[in-house]
């Protein structure tokens, strides 16, 4: 038999952890066919990858990619998330999707995801199938999987309201999850630290977290804190850290709910944060052991992308707007933020503006709010009120401190190293202002620097937790493993070369040693750069 391509003599690293082994694979229709000894396999193409590694298709677990999508010219700013090997991404975290809307709701959805946005979108969708119907109707890059956003749910019942949900709005929130689900959203998200997210207390979670368990989804969760003091908890700083609590507090309603829970980008955030970690993976630990299904998602930097209105609490976020100019709420947030930033060991040089929001601000864009609080003339403080005020919450940050800093890491290697970790980029990747890293170099990086530079996990080991593990945990199917039936969904890498080349000053740096990236059997990118102008991407839905 002659296949449509056979990738020869490359050495299969098949995702399931197992030793790598040298063999040819025959592609027919999209999928792989055959895999046999090397030499033995004939095709009308051959892609020779003698010296070099063949994987399944890296899977992005957490994603914001959800407003670029539906796009036309989405390709083009979604390329280097395929030239680094993403064949699969998993959108709608941290409480935000496009879907579902109503009329009312639509104008609250676009300001809460106006960070993740590169253009408008004109929502002929109202329901979450109608939305999945339009990106198959017009073509993906790369396959995706939505999940159902909190907030979205909240905004399309109760508005942007810090109110509890009445029994009715209750009602009609689990019924628009369950919907969601069954139209084929593989889970929900939320995120807690995020308007409206931020308003939603223990009754409701649970309820929509039982809805979620019924249905058979995941639940995806940014938390209330990833900090070892934070707005959120009282007391301030007697009891628990605050993030070992929200983890606490999501473990428990996922044991209570028996939901599968996947606690989103486990980061540790201030130099005083860090000493925590060891104490919050023991927790989700023990909660594997009791029977919870839990696992985590990091990425491998010490950076990461948040919006300017992450760092406020939800008494600011509550009619923000009025707030953020009320000298009465500026008085009581300026002593929080001078305590916090001593109590984490944060600095206003930790955090770097991306993208402002606004006109006014986009000089600003690259400098970090030291630098900016010089050139504007004012403190720390009242630098990042006034972006903040300017942008109405809508500009984009980078905030240093996740972690570690720099190659002083060891709190990113022990979350990195551990079995339940899958690999994510969280990036918020726009042709608007700066970029995070790891839209460019994550999964070269873990490939390249922590499993070959620094022997934290065997390439296997790397590879499993950025394929079939995220698959596994999101329930996606034929995507993830090299076996015969499963999409020919394939990255080829060169181990000895491959790396992540972005730095502070060059954020947007291809990687090096991804070789080919196949997609459904197509190469679409080849040596850091897409190669093709035909989207091989498949809308993935839950079944």
């Amino acid at each position: 038999m002659e296949f449509d391509l056979v990738i020869a003599r490359g050495a299969v690293i098949d995702g399931s952890g197992q030793p790598r082994y040298v063999a040819d694979l025959g592609i027919q229709n999209g999928a792989i066919a055959a895999i046999a000894g090397p030499g033995t396999l004939k095709g009308g193409r051959t892609l020779d990858a003698g010296g070099l590694a063949v994987a399944p298709g890296f899977i992005d677990i957490h994603s914001h990619t959800d407003w670029l999508l539906p796009l036309p010219d989405h390709a083009s700013i979604l390329a280097p998330m395929v030239a680094q090997g993403i064949t699969t991404v998993v959108a709608g975290n941290c409480g935000f999707s496009p879907a579902p809307v109503t009329d009312a709701s639509i104008p609250l959805v676009e300001h809460a995801a106006e960070i993740l946005k590169d253009g408008e979108l004109a929502y002929p969708w109202r329901s979450m199938g109608e939305l999945l119907s339009a990106l198959e109707g017009r073509g993906l890059l790369m396959n995706a999987a939505l999940l159902v956003g909190h907030g979205t749910l909240r905004q399309a019942v109760m508005g942007n309201s810090a109110a509890a949900p009445s029994p009715a709005q209750m009602d009609a929130l689990c019924a628009l999850a369950r919907a969601s689900l069954r139209e084929g959203a593989f889970g929900l998200s939320v995120g807690l630290a995020y308007t409206p997210g931020v308003f939603a207390r223990r009754d409701e979670l649970l309820a929509l977290l039982r809805t979620v368990a019924e249905e058979g989804g995941v639940f995806t969760a940014h938390g209330r804190a990833y900090t070892w003091v934070s707005p959120f908890y009282k007391p301030l700083v007697l009891g628990p850290p605050h993030n070992l609590r929200s983890v606490r507090e999501l473990l428990g309603l996922a044991e209570e709910s028996r939901a599968k829970i996947q606690l989103s980008h486990q980061i540790f955030i201030g130099r005083r944060t860090w000493p925590t970690a060891p104490w919050v993976l023991r927790a989700i630990e023990r909660a594997v052991d009791r029977g919870v299904d839990a696992a985590f998602d990091a990425f491998p930097y010490t950076v990461g992308n948040t919006t300017v209105n992450a760092l406020f609490p939800d008494w600011v976020l509550d009619d923000f707007r009025a707030r953020i100019a009320d000298p009465t709420v500026l008085r009581r947030l300026r002593r929080e933020f001078a305590m916090f930033r001593l109590l984490l060991g944060l600095d206003y040089a930790d955090i770097r503006l991306l993208w402002g929001g606004a006109p006014e601000l986009e000089a600003l864009e690259g400098l970090d709010f030291r630098e900016i609080a010089g050139l504007l003339g004012r403190g720390g403080f009242d630098a990042y009120v006034h972006v903040a005020r300017v942008s109405d919450g809508k500009a984009r940050v980078l905030l240093n401190t996740y972690s570690g800093v720099d190659a002083q890491d060891e709190p990113l290697r022990a979350v990195l190293s551990h079995p339940l970790c899958a690999f994510e980029t969280d990036a918020i990747l726009t042709r608007r202002g700066r970029h995070n890293p790891a839209s460019f170099g994550t999964f070269p990086r873990v490939l390249g620097h922590y499993s070959r530079d620094l022997g934290l996990f065997r390439l296997e080991e790397a590879v499993r937790r950025m394929t079939s593990l995220p698959a596994e945990r999101i329930g996606l199917r034929e995507v993830g493993r090299i076996v015969p039936g499963h999409r020919a969904d394939l990255v080829v890498f060169d181990p000895a070369t491959v790396a992540d080349n972005t730095t502070s000053g060059r954020a947007d740096a291809p990687p090096s040693g991804i070789r080919a990236v196949l997609i459904t059997g197509e190469v679409v990118a080849q040596d850091g750069a897409l190669t093709s102008k035909t989207r091989q991407g498949r809308l993935l839905r839950r079944s």
